[in-house]
């Protein structure tokens, strides 16, 4: 096993442990949900970040990173969903950096997936706020 699998399963068995003794920590859900993410395991990290959300549905970063997800697994519909929320919820904190990186993210998103069936319309410069 090489010391970087090492190294991961590691912080992911600390994750666990932590979760363990706080189930409901949505900050402990988010790092096992972004280490499974850089390990690439995306089923998991999906599993987790939506953990993530039923303890804390309104973790911007949460829907951001699902939107990320759902893109690789090829789910346009749940791409858009999640980054839709996320630019939503950026805005509501007054965090334009992200609500920009999620606006832009999603134009790319329309961009890949086209016309979703059930998806919200396309964004425009004046959504999110």
């Amino acid at each position: 096993m090489s010391l970087r699998k090492l190294f991961g399963s590691n912080k992911i068995r600390e994750y666990e442990v932590r979760l363990e003794r706080e189930p409901d920590n949505p900050q402990w859900r988010f790092e096992l949900a972004a280490e499974y993410e850089r390990r690439r395991q995306f089923p998991r990290a999906i599993e987790a970040f939506l953990e993530t959300l039923k303890l804390s549905p309104r973790s911007a970063e949460a829907h951001f990173n699902l939107g990320i997800l759902y893109e690789k697994t090829q789910n346009g519909r749940q791409a858009v969903f999640h980054m839709v929320q996320a630019g939503n919820l950026f805005s509501e904190r007054n965090d334009s950096e992200n609500k920009d990186k999620a606006r832009t993210k999603l134009r790319s998103l329309y961009k890949k997936f086209g016309s979703l069936p059930g998806a919200p319309p396309a964004r425009t410069t004046t959504d999110f706020g």
